[in-house]
C-alpha cells in the first residue's frame, strides 16, 4: 500500500512538472464550497485551452520546484483545498471566463454570505403550516392573503460576511432562493515571473475595453488639436488643413477651381437675403412713374397765389389815393367860385362908393 502511494505521488509530481513546463501561466484556485459536478463542466469548456488539476499542496509544491518557473511567489497561496490551472490564456481572461461559468446553490447553514441576501415582498405560493414558523424564524414578516403566505415587506436576512444561520437557510430553502454563486475562484496567477492576485484579476473586461477605447479617442482628439503628426492623425490633419484654407479663401472671395462654386453660392445667398428685405408691394419702377400724379398737387399752389396777390388790392388802394389826391387837387376849382363871390361883393360895393362920391 505504501509502495503504491509512493508510485502515485511520483507519477503526480512528474505529470504536474511536465504541465508546468508546457504552459506559461500557472493559476491557483480555491475549491472551498465548489461542487465536483461544476468542475467536470469546466474541464469540458476549457478543453484545449487549459488543464485543471486537483492535487495535494505538497505534491504541487514539489512539482513546481522542479519546473522552469520560479514559484517562490506562489508558496503562500498553496494552502487549503486548491486546484491548479495550467493555461496559455491571459490571467484576466481566464478569471472572467471562470466568473461567467458559475452556478447558483442553496445557502447552507454555516456558509459565509458572499453578499447581502434579500428576500423580496410578495406571495410565496406556500400554504400555511410548518413553513410559516420557518419564515418567521428568519425574521420575515408574513401575512395570510388568500390560501397562501405572503411576505409583507423586503427583508435582508443575511448581510455580506455574515454566517448563514439554520433559520435563514431553512427559510431560503422553503422559498426556493439560491443566493450563493459558486465558481472556481482564482486566488493568484503567475505569468512570466509576475504574480497577479485574485482581487486584481476581478475586473469587468467589457468595462476595461470601453475605458481603453475612450482613452484612445481622447488621445486622438488631443493629437488633432495640437496638430501632432502620426500615421493615424495625418489624414485627418491634412483634411482639416484643406478645409481651413478653403474657408479662408471663400471668406476673402478668392476664386479658384476649389472655391468658385462656394463663392458664387455665397453671393447668391447674399442677394437672396437682400431681395427678401425689399417689399413686394412697392416695386421701384411704379413708384417713379407715379411722380407725375403728384405734380397737380404742386400746380395747386397758383390757387393759393391769389391770396398772395392780394397785394394788387393794396395797389388799388394806393391807386385810390391818387384819386383822393386828385380830388384834393380839384378843390382849387372851388377857390375861383369864392373869388367870384368876392368880386361880386366888390362890384356891389362899388356903387355904394360911387354914390358916396
Amino acid at each position: 500500500m505504501t509502495l503504491h502511494t509512493k508510485k502515485w505521488k511520483a507519477a503526480q509530481v512528474q505529470e504536474l512538472q511536465q504541465l508546468a513546463d508546457q504552459y506559461s501561466i500557472i493559476s491557483i484556485a480555491s475549491l472551498q464550497n465548489f461542487p465536483g459536478a461544476l468542475a467536470k463542466e469546466l474541464r469540458k469548456k476549457l478543453q484545449g485551452q487549459a488543464v485543471i488539476k486537483v492535487t495535494k499542496t505538497r505534491i504541487l509544491k514539489k512539482a513546481l520546484e522542479n519546473s522552469k518557473h520560479d514559484v517562490s511567489l506562489l508558496d503562500e497561496h498553496l494552502v487549503g483545498s486548491i486546484a491548479v490551472i495550467f493555461s496559455e490564456i491571459n490571467p484576466f481572461e481566464l478569471y472572467s471566463l471562470l466568473k461567467k461559468n458559475s452556478v447558483s446553490m442553496s445557502a447552507k447553514a454555516g456558509l459565509i454570505a458572499p453578499n447581502d441576501i434579500l428576500v423580496p415582498a410578495g406571495d410565496t405560493g406556500i400554504p400555511p403550516g410548518p413553513a410559516l414558523s420557518d419564515l418567521k424564524a428568519a425574521g420575515l414578516k408574513t401575512v395570510m392573503r388568500g390560501p397562501t403566505i405572503s411576505i409583507a415587506e423586503d427583508k435582508i436576512v443575511a448581510k455580506k460576511g455574515d454566517i448563514i444561520t439554520p433559520g435563514v437557510s431553512g427559510a431560503l430553502s422553503k422559498l426556493g432562493i439560491k443566493p450563493i454563486k459558486v465558481r472556481l475562484s482564482i486566488t493568484s496567477a503567475l505569468e512570466n515571473g509576475q504574480l497577479f492576485l485574485g482581487d486584481v484579476l476581478n475586473i469587468d473586461v467589457d468595462t476595461v475595453r470601453q475605458n481603453f477605447a475612450k482613452a484612445a479617442r481622447s488621445a486622438f482628439n488631443i493629437a488633432i488639436e495640437v496638430a501632432y503628426l502620426t500615421a493615424e492623425t495625418m489624414p485627418v490633419l491634412i483634411t482639416k488643413g484643406y478645409k481651413n484654407a478653403k474657408a479662408v479663401a471663400i471668406e476673402a472671395n478668392i476664386l479658384n477651381s476649389a472655391t468658385v462654386g462656394d463663392v458664387l453660392a455665397k453671393a447668391n445667398a447674399q442677394a437672396s437675403v437682400l431681395k427678401a428685405k425689399i417689399p413686394d408691394t412697392a416695386p421701384e419702377e411704379p413708384v417713379k412713374e407715379e411722380k407725375p400724379a403728384e405734380e397737380p398737387v404742386k400746380e395747386e399752389k397758383p390757387a393759393e397765389e391769389p391770396v398772395k396777390e392780394e397785394k394788387p388790392a393794396e395797389e388799388s388802394a394806393k391807386k385810390e389815393k391818387p384819386a383822393e389826391e386828385s380830388a384834393k387837387k380839384e378843390k382849387p376849382a372851388e377857390e375861383p367860385a369864392k373869388e367870384e363871390k368876392a368880386e361880386e361883393k366888390k362890384e356891389k360895393a362899388k356903387p355904394a362908393e360911387e354914390k358916396k362920391e
